[in-house]
């Protein structure tokens, strides 16, 4: 620990702590912006109808068929949460410490993306599967699994009814295109689409997104990493000097 904050040095200490206050306040304000259950599930119904009459209502037949035992299902459980957080903080602190460009990139994307969930949340609140009776959907995380980003001694932070979009999903695909920028390898690659393929299946293995819930937050992502490297071309366009005027006029009298 003291190495890596030696790594680090004051100024990515400070970064550290500045990324960790925002985050703070952004689950500070989504737990706070929880609404009511009924109309949580009204919204979520609502897109299962959407769902069923674009014939892409499946989930329940999916998460039946990747949870078919135990292992699978704790297999899920532990992608759905080892993924999430400690992935992002890892990796978070790799790009900060190797490629500063790329950091910065992701994280600007990351503080968009999450303004932009939070007013959604909001304003459209939606109940996960999980809490949705008559579809046969399981709750995996509370049935069988002592970690859960749900628990009650995270309460204040806990927004039940932030389904969509799902940033457990739009993250992920953020982390994916750090690591993809950062090592510009097959590996890179294959490691970048791996975690968002892996936490696409847990949300829907763990019944707490839908399809919709994933695309929405892969649109709210890919939306805030184009605003993320508008804003950082135009930093970069900002540091170049502008250049330099030569007067090639012959002196007056020659």
């Amino acid at each position: 620990m003291q190495g890596l904050s030696r790594r680090m040095g004051s100024k990515g200490l400070q970064e550290l702590g500045l990324v960790g206050a925002v985050l703070l306040i952004y689950y500070l304000i989504r737990g706070y912006v929880a609404d009511e259950l009924s109309e949580a599930r009204a919204h979520a119904l609502s897109i299962v109808h959407l769902e069923q009459s674009l014939r892409l209502f499946c989930e329940p037949r999916l998460q039946r068929f990747l949870s078919q035992g135990l292992m699978e299902v704790k297999f899920w459980n532990g992608v759905y949460f080892w993924a999430h957080a400690p992935v992002i903080a890892a990796v978070g602190i790799w790009l900060y410490l190797n490629h500063r460009r790329h950091y910065t990139l992701v994280r600007n994307a990351f503080l968009v993306s999450a303004i932009v969930g939070l007013l959604v949340y909001w304003l459209y609140p939606v109940a996960p599967p999980r809490l949705l009776s008559g579809f046969g959907f399981v709750d995996t995380m509370q049935r069988y699994s002592s970690l859960s980003y749900q628990a009650q001694s995270l309460k204040p932070f806990v927004n039940p009814y932030a389904a969509v979009p799902s940033l457990h999903f739009g993250w992920s695909f953020l982390i994916g295109v750090g690591v993809i920028l950062a090592l510009r390898h097959p590996l890179g690659w294959f490691l970048g689409l791996l975690l968002p393929l892996l936490m696409f299946l847990a949300i829907l293995a763990t019944a707490n997104h839908f399809f919709f819930d994933a695309v929405a937050g892969f649109g709210d992502c890919v939306a805030s990493l184009v605003a993320a490297l508008a804003l950082q071309r135009w930093q970069l366009a900002r540091r170049v000097p502008a250049p330099t005027r030569v007067d090639i006029r012959e002196p007056v009298g020659v």
